[in-house]
């Protein structure tokens, strides 16, 4: 619903401060001036001067937008601030954040190496233990024919101690 003006000249002129219309230089549309019609088969929407729509509005209908709108800008200032502190305060994070990724990076390059030396050691022990594997083996096997040398010594002695003792 529209609010009938009670006094068009007094609010528009609290509202921009000019009580003096008579003298406007203002450039705008003619009430008499037409529009062309629009191509066939669009509507053709009636005209509303500025007069018409200024006599529907009054500043008390204004002034609470305004105000909200106000108020908005305000609730919107402070959050762009708080979003600008917040960002601040990641970047100093960040900036503090930066000798320990760099720190960081040097301890994992440091294990890095540490376990390349491990990984070569244990090779290292992987082979001296395959060398000691084929040395027991061949010992094992030099122990079977020792033990074979003596099994047969051994015959060989009982043999001899059997004989009779003189030439034969």
């Amino acid at each position: 619903m529209i609010a009938p003006v009670v006094d068009m000249d007094k609010n528009i002129a609290m509202l921009f401060g000019d009580d003096d219309f008579e003298d406007d230089d203002s450039e705008g549309f003619d009430e008499e001036e037409s529009f062309p019609h629009p191509a066939s088969g669009l509507p053709v929407l009636p005209l509303v001067s500025d007069t018409e729509v200024a006599a529907g509005i009054t500043i008390e209908d204004i002034s609470p937008r305004i105000s909200a709108v106000e108020g908005q800008v305000q609730v919107m200032a402070s959050q762009m601030v708080y979003a600008a502190d917040i960002l601040e305060q990641d970047g100093t994070k960040v900036e503090q954040g930066q000798p320990t990724v760099t720190q960081i990076d040097e301890v994992i390059t440091g294990l890095t190496q540490q376990v390349q030396a491990l990984q070569a050691a244990v090779q290292q022990r992987d082979l001296q233990i395959q060398q000691l594997q084929t040395t027991v083996f061949e010992m094992s096997s030099r122990e079977s024919t020792l033990m074979q040398c003596i099994l047969g010594m051994d015959r060989r002695f009982a043999d001899l101690e059997r004989r009779p003792p003189g030439p034969q």
